[in-house]
């Protein structure tokens, strides 16, 4: 019978595939392929489900929860808009809209529904300010990426239990410090490329400006948001327990509707990353891990090891989801990675490669970030034939190869090493 450690690492690949072709959720064929595997290989159901992951799950599903209520009453779409009403300058629009991302996204409900908002509030802005609405939501989703790896956000939790199960002790801080720079790095490219200063300085005037105010219940909303983020951050609070009891609270007074907030919880996502988690521990269990970091290794140099990871992330990254599939399936490497290189490679540098490559070329049009930008640009009552969709597909490509491109030349000239 085939060894165990290959016939994981290619059920994850065929995984994989399948849901890009097929459209399916990775996560269901991880769970099946898992099932299958242990029928042949004598593995328990105890010893299957171990990789079943309830803490990260209750927490993730907590902050969805919270943040889907936010997002159903209108709160952050409101307060990303007030946030850019303050700025009185056209010119400074760009930076504005990057902050609004990265504020949103820090907070605590991560790139997840903030990559969905961001186009909604940056493409209005974009036609009303005479500016490319590509620009405006590309940078915005770029400050949705700066912010993703805090210690509240789903993504920043995953990463730091994955590096403590390597006895990687460096904490969140580098991670973060590699993508946000990475994250104002493409910004300012997306800025040059699509010549962000000549903005058009007469219309109609930007529309945020009359954006409503608060009302009640989004008062009341980010009430909950700052308790969600002083319990977590001062007292050390569980983010998903904290989140659901202030959920529960909100849900109780009605600021929103309760059963389209739970529809609205991303639940394929949920279920991705579960049943990556299932499936791993399998690879992880037969020496997969092991298998795969030594065939990562083979092609690396200790110069070349941050780039290739970041390369390796960034193509897995253009099919699959980077928090369901890419971070649990190579930042569990990085560890061993290093390991190969006798303590010359910092193994915090290839988790924060894992990351960059694993965001960034989300911008891909087969992503749901590039998805979103295009629908968007699109549904647009302005966009009129101005923006083609076939043009904005391969457009968005360019993007996703540009991302990686400059975060490639990043790793290769040394940037990163400065940040760990």
């Amino acid at each position: 019978m085939p060894n165990l450690a290959i016939v994981s690492l290619a059920a994850i690949l065929a995984a994989i595939a399948i849901g890009f072709i097929k459209k399916t959720n990775v996560g269901i064929l991880m769970i099946g392929f898992a099932f299958i595997i242990s029928k042949f290989y004598g593995i328990s159901n105890k010893q299957l489900l171990a990789g079943f992951n309830a803490s990260l799950f209750v927490t993730m599903m907590g902050v969805t929860y919270l943040f889907s209520i936010l997002i159903k009453n209108k709160t952050l779409e409101i307060l990303g808009q007030k946030i850019v009403g303050l700025v009185r300058i056209k010119k400074a629009l760009p930076i504005a809209i990057y902050f609004v991302g990265f504020v949103l996204t820090a907070m605590g409900p991560g790139s997840i529904p903030v990559l969905a908002i961001m186009p909604v509030i940056a493409i209005p802005i974009a036609f009303s300010a005479g500016c490319s609405p590509m620009m405006l939501s590309i940078i915005g989703e770029c400050g949705a990426f700066g912010g993703r790896m805090t210690k509240i956000t789903p993504e920043g939790l995953l990463t730091i239990r994955l590096m403590e199960e390597q006895g990687i002790t460096s904490g969140i801080m580098p991670v973060w410090a590699c993508l946000f720079l990475t994250s104002i790095v493409l910004s300012v490219v997306c800025y040059i490329y699509y010549k962000g200063w000549k903005m058009e300085e007469t219309g109609e005037g930007r529309r945020n400006e009359t954006a409503g105010k608060f009302n009640k219940d989004q008062i009341i909303s980010l009430i909950g948001l700052a308790a969600l983020i002083v319990g977590a951050v001062a007292f050390s609070w569980n983010v998903g327990l904290t989140a659901f009891t202030i959920g529960m609270i909100l849900s109780a007074i009605g600021v929103a509707d309760e059963g389209a907030c739970i529809k609205a919880i991303p639940w394929s996502v949920l279920i991705l990353v579960s049943g990556v988690g299932i499936l791993m521990n399998v690879v992880l269990e037969s020496g997969g891990i092991d298998l795969l970091s030594g065939s990562l290794t083979a092609v690396m140099s200790q110069r070349t090891a941050a780039a290739i990871m970041d390369a390796t992330a960034c193509f897995m990254s253009f099919f699959s989801s980077g928090l369901g599939v890419v971070f649990p399936t190579l930042m569990p490497t990085c560890g061993p990675v290093a390991a190969n290189f006798g303590g010359a490679v910092n193994p915090s540098l290839l988790v924060a490669m894992v990351a960059v490559g694993g965001t960034v070329s989300g911008l891909s049009p087969v992503s749901t970030t590039g998805a979103l930008i295009m629908s968007g640009i699109a549904a647009d009552e302005e966009s009129d034939k101005k923006y083609d969709s076939s043009k904005m597909f391969v457009e968005l490509f360019g993007w996703a190869f540009a991302a990686l491109g400059i975060s490639f030349l990043m790793a290769i000239l040394g940037v990163y090493n400065l940040l760990v």
